[in-house]
């Protein structure tokens, strides 16, 4: 077993409690594990056999901007739910961050992170 990492994946999302707040869309940054056998992958040294980072990206940026969102909350379980629907993944962890969440109080950002495991 190993994992991939992409750390940092900036976004756009409509989200937000209020509806004036999920109007336009804001910066939100992801942070993705993605445990899988990576050993196939390994030995072959053929991304065929790999997990696409590029692709993991592409999926968090679509699940972002797909609707609007209420909570960050419903953003991170719904590219969990995709990436393991999409990828041959055993684990993840999602960890999504708002920066401008408690920003005038000079806190760099809120987030949630939550792990999800195929068939659990």
């Amino acid at each position: 077993m190993g994992k991939t990492l992409v750390p940092d994946i900036p976004v756009r999302a409509r989200v937000g409690c209020t509806e004036v707040e999920r109007r336009s869309p804001q910066l939100v940054r992801v942070d993705l594990e993605a445990w899988w056998d990576v050993r196939s992958a390994g030995a072959a040294d053929d991304i065929s056999e790999a997990v696409d980072y590029v692709a993991l990206r592409d999926e968090v940026e679509r699940v972002a901007a797909a609707r609007p969102y209420a909570l960050i909350e419903a953003i991170a379980e719904g590219v969990a739910t995709a990436l393991l629907e999409r990828f041959p993944l055993h684990r993840v962890l999602v960890r999504v961050r708002k920066p401008s969440a408690l920003a005038q109080f000079g806190i760099p950002w809120a987030g949630v992170e939550i792990v999800r495991e195929r068939g659990g």
